[in-house]
């Protein structure tokens, strides 16, 4: 496993190709398996589509831009009612990481989640790939992944009972367990 931390300087669009350069620059031997959350999974979604030769599996979590909104204050109200459900000690992880991203960094991704529409660059996605999500995803409802399973040729489906938005979190023992068959299949 090799954690990427993808760079609070950059553009959300100049994500996928910071991935692909720090995957060249780091010699990892290819294709890996790509996971991504959120909007960590519109850029692995983006590296599969630009760059299929370097992609074996890709695992999309709880991923936004099937369905573009107009604006990221639609993310208000399910931001509220899913922080209001949150551990204590989650809350502390993400006031520390909401710190080190910064006010600007966290509305500028916001706003790229919100305007996101990736249904012509899935298409371009040859991978297999496995979509996760929390059953109580309210910032992006799992209602979404049927739109998913219709655009990407090769996917299927998991969707966690006991999570919302942010599975590694909220239910890590079923998130890992659904990767690692993932990953291991033939």
């Amino acid at each position: 496993m090799y954690p990427l931390d993808l760079p609070r300087s950059l553009q959300p669009e100049e994500l996928p190709a910071w991935v692909v350069e720090h995957l060249a620059q780091s010699h990892v031997p290819g294709p890996v398996d790509l996971v991504g959350h959120s909007l960590g999974a519109l850029v692995a979604l983006r590296v599969a589509a630009a760059h299929p030769e370097l992609v074996r599996r890709l695992i999309l979590i709880s991923p936004p831009g099937i369905t573009p909104r107009r604006s990221a204050l639609t993310f208000g109200w399910p931001l509220v009612a899913s922080l209001a459900r949150a551990r204590p000690t989650f809350l502390v992880r993400l006031a520390v990481d909401a710190s080190r991203a910064g006010p600007a960094n966290i509305l500028r991704g916001a706003r790229h989640v919100a305007s996101a529409d990736v249904k012509v660059e899935a298409q371009k996605v040859v991978a297999p790939t496995l979509l996760v999500w929390g059953a109580g995803d309210r910032l992006v409802p799992s209602a979404a992944a049927v739109r998913w399973l219709e655009v990407l040729a090769n996917a299927r489906l998991h969707i966690i009972a006991t999570a919302a938005h942010v599975p590694m979190v909220e239910a890590p023992e079923e998130l890992a367990v659904v990767i690692g068959k993932f990953r291991d299949e033939r």
